[in-house]
Parts: structure tokens; C-alpha cells; sequence
């Protein structure tokens, strides 16, 4: 009767320890926060957006008509700071970090937004 009752114990423990296990682990909180990207185009966008994807980023999305990427991520793997350096790095500046010249410079002629000219879309 006490080794069925240790035994029953064990199961009892066992469960509970990885239901709260898989609790701590799904709470793992997501943020979203916006940042202003200066870019013109559908190119911009796409540039824009798949920069954004660095590990821990669950979703991005830049509207070119507001100059807003909202990011949606994981701030145990990565940070708004991380982010915006991935996106400076593809030439793109946001308010806070400029893109070096030389990765700006990479731009195709109508992404070259600190111009304010764009001969598409």
C-alpha cells in the first residue's frame, strides 16, 4: 500500500512539475512596438521588412504611406536596438539610427529616400 502510494505520489509530482513547466514557458511575452523607417517604395518595403526579420521576431510590417514598422517580437532573444541596426545596415534610417553612407549608397536610385525622389510607385 505505501509503494502504491509513493508511486502515486511520483506521477502526481511528475505532472504537475511539467504543467508548470509548459505554463513559465508559454507565458513568454511577446511585445510589439513601432519605429519610424524612412524608405519610398514597394522595394523599400520589402528591404524594410526583411531586415526586420532577425531571431526573435515574430512578424514586421512597414506601411510606406506612414513610414511606420510595427514589429512584433520575442524581447528575450532580441531588441528594438538590434532591430533597428538590421535596418540601418540594409540602408535605412530610422529616427534612431542612421544607415552608414556606404550601406545607403547600395540603394537602388529610386530607394534614395534622403533625396525625397522615387520614379515608382
Amino acid at each position: 500500500m505505501i509503494k502504491m502510494k509513493n508511486i502515486f505520489m511520483s506521477i502526481l509530482f511528475l505532472v504537475m512539475f511539467t504543467l508548470v513547466d509548459t505554463s513559465v514557458v508559454a507565458q513568454t511575452k511577446m511585445k510589439t512596438d513601432t519605429i519610424t523607417v524612412f524608405g519610398n517604395c514597394g522595394q523599400c518595403k520589402e528591404r524594410i521588412e526583411e531586415a526586420s526579420y532577425i531571431k526573435g521576431v515574430k512578424h514586421a510590417e512597414w506601411s510606406k504611406k506612414t513610414k511606420i514598422l510595427t514589429v512584433l517580437y520575442n524581447p528575450k532573444k532580441t531588441s528594438m536596438d538590434k532591430i533597428e541596426s538590421a535596418i540601418a545596415k540594409a540602408g535605412h534610417d530610422s529616427n534612431a539610427k542612421q544607415a552608414d553612407d556606404v550601406d545607403y549608397k547600395k540603394l537602388p536610385s529610386c530607394c534614395a529616400y534622403r533625396t525625397g525622389t522615387c520614379d515608382h510607385d
